[in-house]
């Protein structure tokens, strides 16, 4: 009579095919490239608020194409060193 085995069971050998290799690697291709475009787009916004002094992060926060909220474009002002903006002052027009 076999002995029963208490514990952890052996696992099978696991070799992926060649359509799982290729498709993991799309995908960590893939992250690679948006971690690099979302800096670049990071790196842009930053520019444009280091560019206008007077331009406010909720500003540029409500606008629809910008994915980040206030906050984190403080955090990214921090990161790429944006001055810091003048609170409560009026948007010249002249």
């Amino acid at each position: 009579m076999p002995k029963p085995y208490f514990g952890k069971q052996p696992l099978p050998d696991y070799k992926p095919s060649d359509k799982v290799r290729d498709a993991l690697k799309a995908w960590e291709d893939a992250l690679k490239l948006e971690e690099k475009t979302r800096h670049a787009a990071r790196k842009a916004l930053a520019e444009e608020l280091k560019a206008d002094l007077d331009l406010p992060y909720a500003a540029v926060a409500a606008h629809p194409i910008v994915p980040w909220t206030e906050a984190t474009l403080r955090i990214i002002g921090t990161e790429y060193k944006v001055p810091p903006r003048q609170p409560n002052k009026a948007k010249k027009t002249d």
